[in-house]
């Protein structure tokens, strides 16, 4: 049975969110150098360390949105294969049996867009639409954020699981 994997990424996102927010307060104590002696922080002035931590939240954001569209797209590769085990009830056997195995390897190539396109009529068109833009502004991230091919919107995480979370439970019901 497939189950959605998306809520311990969540989880890890929000943990690793807390765990930033408390360095930056901790870094304004007189607790600083105590608290974080053994960090990148050490030799760092607390204003400068305050500053990385805020450059470090973006980058994070954007590596837990490429996270996130990973997990997902495994998810849909493997509910396309259990779902396509109906292809195994076609006879005869023999070709039945290869046609399920041509089509379980083929998924692992096809394209995100296509993915999506074929929830259309399962999906509403918003999340759909979401979804694609969360592949565009993915594809940047991980292609290096090239600045002459901007995506067409800054994708937050939380938005990314709401859409993402919200078509895998539709596909599970």
């Amino acid at each position: 049975m497939i189950s959605n994997p998306l809520p311990p990424i969540w989880t890890a996102y929000k943990t690793i969110q807390d765990c930033l927010k408390m360095s930056q307060k901790a870094i304004k104590t007189s607790d600083f150098i105590a608290l974080l002696k053994k960090t990148d922080f050490m030799d760092k002035q607390a204003i400068e360390s305050c500053k990385i931590i805020e450059q470090s939240k973006t980058e994070l954001d954007d590596l837990f949105v490429v996270a996130l569209w990973a997990t997902y797209e495994r998810f849909m590769r493997d509910y396309l294969q259990v779902k396509g085990k109906k292809l195994e009830e076609v006879s005869p056997d023999t070709l039945a049996d290869l046609m399920y195995e041509h089509f379980y390897t083929e998924v692992e190539y096809w394209k995100p867009y296509d993915m999506l396109e074929m929830l259309k009529d399962t999906v509403s068109i918003a999340l759909l639409g979401h979804a694609k833009q969360i592949v565009k502004y993915r594809d940047w991230v991980a292609h290096g954020r090239n600045p002459t091919k901007l995506p067409s919107a800054k994708i937050e995480p939380k938005s990314a699981y709401g859409t993402l979370n919200e078509i895998i439970n539709q596909l599970l019901l």
